[in-house]
């Protein structure tokens, strides 16, 4: 295909095809209702008609609605009331929606879209069918299609986001997973030798499909590639465990069904790695691979790039409230307050707040517009936790930019009380990050307690697309942790 989407030359005739089947539906509608009547009229025995099935749940919507006749009555559930409708139109509708199903559908394959959409676009696609799908015309085909045309690379880049993290969370991050880690698949395999859960064998066949596409190579059969041999492994039971290795992996197979997978060639990881950056963004600075972290002062005091302002969401801002438990009286820092998206539901949770904030027009609409009466002007990481009392909480969407996040993280913690909380929403790759900005956020972690004492989860994953409306796609995460005391 060019570069520009070209739909079928007879797309004209196509939709003009839709509408004659409708037309030739209803005809065919109107003739058999003539006929029973004409039949019920001239024959002494009366009228006859088809029957559908007894079994309403058997029954196709289009038989049912193409013997129906007279008015159909609908009674709505919540206000009672009734509305009647006549047969012939609902038939029409029943019938169009088929219809335009099926055309979709048809045309979908015939232009090799199909090929283009990821799982969740070809889920959003086949979802929007299966109720009330748009009307098939020229108009809606040329922005469906042209749609999907332009944001195919988009669409491509999430089908891999996808694929690999749901092969391991790292991948969450676009350098979160490093040449010589290990992947852990559990109980892949059952106690004969086969796959215990089939997602888990398509996984592994995607990921190698797109290894086979960045080395140029073609598709090979299941039987010939990474899940055949681990298939033919596990059925020779008493030769487990094993290594099996393939052109892109390297798996050792266990008795109890677990698998543990390395990677095998850095080249294409890192061609991986490269995809999942440029899905995610570099806007907010989390697309570093070489930093100069390790060797820097303990914090980053100039300030991020644009200030790494990307404001939180209220759904996002609801998770972090309902997290931290804030309750009334409690004093609580917001130390990048922003465009007051956590404080202001913090006040509403009784909260006493503290606001920081860089930026001079914000640290003034903080005062004037959201009247908070105590907000700091100027460079959080600039300020001198023994200068105040603790606090009871800090809920906190920092900077993401080189490693910032880990930062303002660290630097929150020691203004907390014996005992106080921290929630704070971090860049995914903070999870995994293996610099000395990381690490040192990691030690921290380990000496806080966790706010979930069931689970001991101080990680949890924000949907993604959370900072979409900010213009990213990076994965976002809430770190939740206790100070001890």
């Amino acid at each position: 295909m060019g570069q520009e989407l070209a739909l079928p030359a007879d797309i004209a005739n196509i939709c003009e095809g839709r509408d004659k089947a409708i037309a030739l539906w209803l005809g065919l509608y109107d003739q058999y209702h003539a006929t029973t009547k004409q039949v019920a009229h001239v024959c002494i025995g009366g009228g006859i008609g088809l029957i559908g099935s007894r079994d309403y749940r058997q029954e196709d919507a289009l038989t049912t609605a193409f013997l129906q006749s007279g008015e159909i009555e609908r009674r709505d559930r919540e206000t009672g009331r009734v509305t009647s409708t006549p047969a012939r139109e609902e038939f029409e509708r029943v019938a169009t929606v088929a219809i335009d199903r099926r055309c979709w559908s048809t045309l979908m394959k015939q232009l090799q879209f199909d090929q283009l959409l990821d799982e969740q676009a070809r889920r959003e696609f086949e979802d929007g069918l299966r109720d009330s799908p748009p009307a098939f015309t020229v108009e809606s085909c040329a922005a469906t299609f042209g749609h999907i045309w332009t944001n195919r690379r988009e669409i491509y880049l999430r089908g891999i986001v996808n694929l690999f993290a749901k092969l391991d969370r790292r991948f969450r991050s676009h350098d979160g997973f490093k040449i010589g880690h290990r992947l852990i698949i559990e109980r892949a395999l059952n106690d004969w030798g086969s796959w215990d859960r089939y997602e888990r064998r398509d996984v592994l066949r995607d990921v190698e499909r797109v290894f086979l596409e960045l080395d140029e190579k073609p598709p090979v059969s299941e039987a010939m590639g990474i899940a055949g041999l681990v298939s033919d492994a596990g059925r020779r039971r008493d030769n487990l465990p094993d290594v099996v290795h393939g052109d892109y992996f390297r798996v050792r197979v266990f008795k109890n069904g677990n698998l543990h997978i390395w990677f095998e060639r850095k080249d294409l990881l890192q061609q991986v790695n490269l995809l999942l950056a440029e899905y995610y963004g570099e806007a907010i600075g989390d697309g570093y691979n070489e930093t100069e972290a390790d060797d820097a002062p303990a914090f980053h005091i100039t300030p991020a790039n644009n200030f790494g302002a990307f404001m939180t969401s209220p759904s996002v801002a609801a998770r972090v409230i309902e997290t931290a438990c804030i309750q009334r009286g409690q004093r609580v820092l917001e130390p990048s307050a922003g465009t007051a998206a956590l404080a202001l539901p913090a006040r509403e949770a009784g909260a006493d707040i503290t606001c920081v904030e860089i930026q001079p027009g914000l640290a003034h609409e903080l005062r004037v517009v959201h009247r908070f009466s105590d907000v700091i002007e100027g460079n959080f990481l600039g300020l001198d936790p023994a200068r105040f009392e603790p606090f009871d909480c800090v809920v906190m969407n920092p900077p993401f930019d080189r490693g910032r996040d880990c930062d303002h993280v660290r630097h929150a913690y020691d203004f907390l009380k014996p005992g106080g909380v921290l929630v704070a929403i971090m860049s995914a790759r903070a999870e995994f990050g293996e610099d000395k900005r990381h690490k040192a956020l990691h030690r921290l972690i380990e000496q806080a307690k966790p706010l979930d004492n069931w689970r001991r989860q101080v990680w949890f994953d924000l949907p993604p697309g959370s900072f979409a409306h900010a213009g990213t796609n990076v994965n976002t995460v809430i770190l939740a942790i206790r100070k001890p005391g």
